[in-house]
C-alpha cells in the first residue's frame, strides 16, 4: 500500500484497499470466445493475483478508456502545481467522512484547499477554496474536478452550483486513459474560481440576512426543500447541530460562533453541510450538500427580494 493511502476513508469492502493498485481491462469470454465486452480489473494486494470489480456497471465497450486513480491524483498534483499556490489536504474530523482521500473500491475522491484563496464569513471565521478530483471504476462520477467552498471551523465542504458552478470533466482522454489534453483547462479552471473565489461573499450575506421568521415558517421551509430536492431533511441531526449539540459538536467546535443566529439560512445551509460532510460523506454527501445549499441560496435570494 503507497504512504498515501495510510488515512483513507474506508467505505465497503474491497478487492484492494490501495486507490493507486494496478488496475487493468480484461476482454469478457463468452463460450471460450472474446466478446467486445470489457471488465476492470485489480490486482489483490501483495499478490500477482486479479479479481474483477463485480456489477454490471463495471462492465465496458470497446470505446471506454480507462483513465487510472494513479493519473488523476498525478494530474490534479502537477496542476495544483502550476498554480503557484498551496494546496493542504483537508481536515480530518470524525469517523472518516470527512478525510481528504476517500475510496472505496470502485470510485475515488481526493480533496485538497488552498489557504491562499480565502474569504471571511459574516462571524469572523473563514472559507477557502477547495479542490476534489474524482474518478470511477464503474461510471459512478466522471473522471475530473470538483470546487467546493470549505468553511475551515468545522471542515463542512459547500457544494453546489450556485456557489462555485458545476463540475468540470475531463473529456480529451487518449487511447491509453492521458489526461495531457486536459491539463490546460484544468489548470484554467482552477485558476478562474481562484480568481472569482471573492464572488460567494454575497452569497453568504444573503443566506445570513434570509431568516427563519416562525416555527410555521420552519415547517413550510422544511415541506419546500423536501419537495423541491428529494432530499431527507434529517431532523434531529440537522436540529442538533442548529442547537450546538450536533455532529460538528462532537468534533469539538463551537458552532454559535462559526454559523451565527440559529434562524439564518446560513446556519442551516451549515447544519446541512455538516451532517453531509461528516455523516455521510462520499459522492453521496456531496450530492446531497450540492443540492441543499443550491435550494436554500435560490430561497435566500427571493425571502430577500420579497
Amino acid at each position: 500500500m503507497s504512504e498515501d493511502t495510510k488515512d483513507i476513508a474506508i467505505e465497503s469492502d474491497h478487492i484492494n484497499p490501495d486507490p493507486f493498485c494496478p488496475v487493468r481491462l480484461t476482454p469478457i469470454r463468452n463460450r471460450g470466445r472474446v466478446t467486445d465486452k470489457y471488465m476492470i480489473e485489480l490486482q489483490r494486494p501483495d499478490s500477482p493475483e486479479w479479481a474483477d470489480i463485480a456489477g454490471v456497471r463495471a462492465v465496458h465497450t470497446a470505446n471506454y478508456r480507462l483513465v487510472t486513480n494513479q493519473q488523476v491524483h498525478s494530474m490534479a498534483a502537477g496542476v495544483m502545481a502550476q498554480t503557484g499556490m498551496t494546496f493542504k489536504p483537508v481536515h480530518t474530523w470524525g469517523q472518516g467522512h470527512s478525510k481528504s482521500l476517500l475510496w472505496n473500491g470502485r470510485h475515488y475522491l481526493e480533496r485538497w484547499y488552498t489557504p491562499d484563496v480565502k474569504v471571511a464569513t459574516p462571524h469572523g471565521s473563514e472559507i477557502m477554496l477547495g479542490l476534489e478530483v474524482r474518478n470511477s471504476y464503474d461510471g459512478a462520477c466522471k473522471v475530473g474536478l470538483a470546487f467546493f467552498a470549505m468553511h475551515c471551523a468545522c471542515s463542512n465542504q459547500f457544494y453546489g452550483d450556485n456557489i462555485l458552478g458545476q463540475p468540470y470533466n475531463f473529456s480529451h482522454i487518449g487511447q491509453s486513459g492521458e489526461l495531457t489534453g486536459d491539463i490546460e483547462g484544468a489548470l484554467g479552471e482552477l485558476q478562474g474560481k481562484a480568481e472569482a473565489f471573492g464572488r460567494i461573499v454575497p452569497t453568504m450575506r444573503a443566506l445570513t440576512e434570509a431568516r427563519v421568521e416562525s416555527l410555521e415558517d420552519f415547517l413550510v421551509l422544511r415541506r419546500k426543500m423536501t419537495v423541491t430536492t428529494g432530499l431527507e431533511f434529517r431532523d434531529r441531526q440537522i436540529l442538533d447541530e442548529l442547537d450546538g449539540h450536533g455532529i460538528t459538536s462532537k468534533l469539538g467546535i463551537v458552532v454559535g460562533k462559526a454559523y451565527g443566529p440559529p434562524d439564518s439560512l446560513w446556519a442551516l445551509a451549515n447544519a446541512f453541510t455538516a451532517v453531509m460532510t461528516h455523516a455521510v460523506g462520499g459522492l453521496r454527501g456531496q450530492d446531497q450538500s450540492g443540492r441543499a445549499v443550491d435550494f436554500l441560496v435560490t430561497e435566500a435570494k427571493e425571502r430577500l427580494a420579497a
